[in-house]
């Protein structure tokens, strides 16, 4: 239950402690005194966000009843905070920081808060679908079927907008390319290394003609030389044999220089560069862009295939998932009409007790599989004890549209706190003392917060809070007995009206 609200600041409530019973707490007061701005403040901790006021904080006490070890807190007393700052809203519990779904999760099970107006939702059909789900309790089997219904949807989309014989082409360029890419053995590193290959086999080759060159011209001047020996004196064999043993020498060196170059194919680092520079161009512009098409177009490759197999298998994996759809949605609808039938009975219990005679039944229409089902469903009614059943939205007013409401959260009751912003909207007299005496009853189970008009549902209070503005400060105070008389002396319309009712009761007496 919620034991203490503190509002540190919110429009004007400043530093303003509300202490909350168990039973039926009832909140009253002027119109414009803000009483809806406390249902605000529980509301900022659940998914009702209301918030009107750029700076707002707030500390709720409460005390849960069981442990939730998710985000580590027993059960027992805690302190769950709520601040806006900067139009950013900050969460924690027991001081420590938390997040919004966390404190949601949390409170969501513990409390409910019926919005005013909330009536209207009778003529939604997917609410409607929403409180029969929750009430068969199909969560689980309505998550297997979307989950089903949405690998559905992939296939029959597959088959109306892909075609076969497109993804085969696709799928035969993708792997020429991805082939043509992995038989090249490509790296990073490799082509500089190539290229700086490259440039020292260039500067081998030149130095290996010149050398070649030499030589071969040594050899023709030694060859002219020996000749010379002929023409010549005696004299000058000694200078020819000198020259020739030099050339000799220099031709000797030359060789064993010869044999010392490296051996490098030119040709081969040739063909190995081309390789690359054809696949930067092709799939480029650098070979970190030509690996990164690889690992893409290989991923593609994977999907095309799976797409194809699809495919291929479409009309039959179709149909097995269609007739699994269709067990599933036929259970799920079967579910919401046992559903129908018990909270049927319930809601119209409650409205013979809230003065209203009226039959009340779903209608159940089947329509083409959606992802929740294939149920089209709606409130129908009848305020005649026979003959058709008419769609609410055609034949209820706002007043027994409220009641009927009302009707169904009191079927659903659930959680432990239940909070109800003017209930009792459209409702009076006889009436507002049957939701009196039926709010009464709800809260021996659970603990029940009402804004109200109605001093029917305030003569029932276990705790009665009333609101009040002061200039541009609010209060809350907790009334006591003669406090409480006063305050529904007021919802009256004051001591002039009761003492006409009292003449009126007087004059028919006599």
């Amino acid at each position: 239950m919620i034991e203490l609200i503190h509002i540190n600041e919110y429009v004007y409530l400043k530093d303003v402690d509300i202490y909350l019973s168990e039973g039926l707490n009832i909140i009253t007061g002027e119109t414009g005194t803000g009483k809806s701005l406390i249902l605000d403040v529980i509301g900022s901790f659940l998914d009702y966000q209301n918030i009107r006021s750029e700076t707002f904080s707030a500390d709720m006490v409460v005390n849960l009843h069981k442990d939730y070890e998710e985000i580590g807190i027993k059960k027992g007393q805690h302190v769950f905070s709520v601040e806006r700052k900067n139009k950013r809203l900050f969460y924690k519990i027991d001081g420590r920081l938390v997040s919004r779904e966390q404190i949601q999760n949390v409170l969501s099970s513990l409390v409910t808060i019926h919005k005013q107006n909330s009536h209207m939702k009778l003529l939604d059909k997917d609410f409607i679908l929403e409180i029969l789900d929750e009430i068969a309790g199909n969560s689980k089997i309505l998550e297997n079927y979307k989950k089903l219904y949405d690998e559905y949807q992939q296939v029959v989309k597959i088959i109306t907008t892909t075609d076969k014989a497109t993804e085969l082409k696709k799928l035969e360029e993708l792997k020429e390319r991805v082939n043509e890419i992995a038989n090249a053995n490509l790296s990073e590193d490799e082509e500089q290394e190539l290229e700086e290959k490259y440039k020292k086999a260039l500067n081998m080759q030149t130095l290996l003609q010149n050398y070649s060159t030499a030589s071969q011209q040594l050899e023709e001047i030694e060859y002219a030389l020996r000749r010379v020996y002929s023409l010549l004196e005696d004299k000058y064999h000694d200078l020819l044999d000198n020259a020739v043993e030099s050339i000799a020498e220099l031709n000797n060196r030359i060789g064993k220089e010869l044999a010392n170059i490296e051996d490098i194919n030119l040709e081969e680092i040739e063909n190995r560069l081309w390789v690359y520079r054809k696949l930067r161009r092709k799939y480029g512009p650098t070979i970190e862009d030509v690996l990164a098409n690889f690992k893409k177009w290989s991923e593609e490759i994977r999907i095309v295939e799976k797409t194809v197999e699809i495919l291929e298998n479409a009309e039959r994996e179709r149909q097995r998932l269609e007739s699994e759809l269709r067990d599933l949605a036929l259970q799920i609808s079967e579910k919401r009409k046992g559903a129908a039938r018990k909270i049927v009975k319930a809601i119209s219990e409650h409205l013979q007790d809230l003065n209203m005679n009226a039959r009340i039944d779903f209608s159940f229409y089947e329509k083409t599989m959606t992802k929740n089902g294939i149920d089209e469903v709606e409130l129908v009614g009848s305020t005649l004890s026979d003959g058709p059943l008419y769609p609410l939205r055609k034949i209820a007013s706002g007043g027994e549209l409220s009641r009927l409401m009302l009707a169904l959260e009191l079927s659903m009751a659930s959680t432990d706190v239940l909070v109800y912003d003017e209930i009792d909207a459209g409702i009076g007299g006889v009436t507002a003392v049957k939701l009196a005496q039926k709010l009464s009853e709800l809260s021996k189970k659970h603990q029940v917060i009402v804004v109200t008009h109605l001093p029917q549902i305030a003569l029932k209070a276990d705790k009665h809070l009333s609101l009040r503005r002061i200039g541009d400060t609010g209060q809350v105070v907790e009334l006591d007995e003669k406090g409480r008389m006063e305050e529904i002396e007021r919802m009256l319309g004051g001591k002039e009206v009761i003492e006409i009712i009292g003449d009126l009761s007087n004059a028919k007496e006599k």
